[in-house]
């Protein structure tokens, strides 16, 4: 798995909501009125560039690493905020010949000063949470994650890679006692059972976390398998969240693939 497959090229999934690779949008103010083109393939190369990945362009919008990954960025909207910041939300479908022939989307949603900076800022938080889970699904040395094996006594094999956690609190230095640290696997491992069923098969299944709750103690939670909502995922973290600790607003978020083990 260290080079494309010569004769693999991706088929785009019928699921993903992604409206295409290009857009235009119009501005105007009381001087001038202008148009700004947006290419995402060629944001997120150079994101991915930035970051030290040697991403290429390949036809119809996709974009190629060297271990194979196919990465196809799609906007799905944007917006301008009341203080004039933009605010974006896109889809990054990944497929694999080996890993993933069939490909998995997930969204990113971000802001900036900028429609190309918003862009840019969701695709390279993309890159460090969730394209290395991905690289290291590929292989059985780990570089980015930590994980967790199943073993069955029929020989059967699953494994969890758990992705960098993104995690804020506005009272970070709230003492609480006997709590259990939070660690990478705690977001998983206390909505274990709405996730029996992907424990359970034999695919891969990539898995987004999101929890939080707000200053008036208000819940929330986002759960999606391969970028579909999964509703008892989130009902399992929305239970979680509620035996937090009072730390003011806080939010927990995290990528998480599940897969047989690549054999070795």
């Amino acid at each position: 798995m260290t080079s494309p497959s010569s004769d693999f090229f991706p088929v785009r999934a019928a699921g993903n909501p992604g409206k295409g690779i290009t857009f235009e949008i119009a501005f105007c103010n009381d001087e001038r009125e202008w148009t700004e083109s947006l290419d995402l393939p060629a944001l997120l190369r150079d994101a991915l560039l930035a970051r030290g990945h040697a991403a290429e362009l390949a036809r119809d919008g996709w974009v190629v690493l060297p271990d194979g990954l196919w990465l196809l960025p799609q906007i799905l909207s944007f917006s301008m905020a009341e203080d004039a910041s933009l605010r974006t939300s896109t889809t990054i479908e990944v497929a694999h010949a080996d890993l993933l022939p069939q490909g998995i989307f997930e969204y990113q949603h971000s802001y900036g000063e900028s429609t190309e900076g918003a862009l840019t800022r969701g695709f390279d938080l993309w890159a460090q949470v969730d394209l290395v889970v991905f690289q290291d699904a590929l292989g059985s040395e780990l570089a980015h994650c930590t994980s967790m094996r199943m073993n069955w006594q029929e020989g059967r094999e699953r494994r969890v890679l758990f992705g960098p956690v993104a995690h804020h609190a506005t009272k970070e230095d709230t003492e609480v006692e006997d709590e259990h640290p939070f660690c990478p696997c705690c977001l998983f491992t206390n909505s274990w059972e709405a996730f029996k069923p992907q424990i359970e098969s034999d695919g891969l299944h990539a898995v987004r976390l999101y929890a939080a709750r707000d200053a008036d103690g208000e819940v929330q939670a986002d759960c999606r398998v391969n970028g579909e909502d999964w509703a008892a995922g989130a009902d399992a973290l929305r239970a979680y969240v509620a035996q937090w600790p009072d730390r003011g607003f806080e939010f927990r978020k995290q990528y998480v693939v599940i897969q047989s083990p690549p054999e070795t």
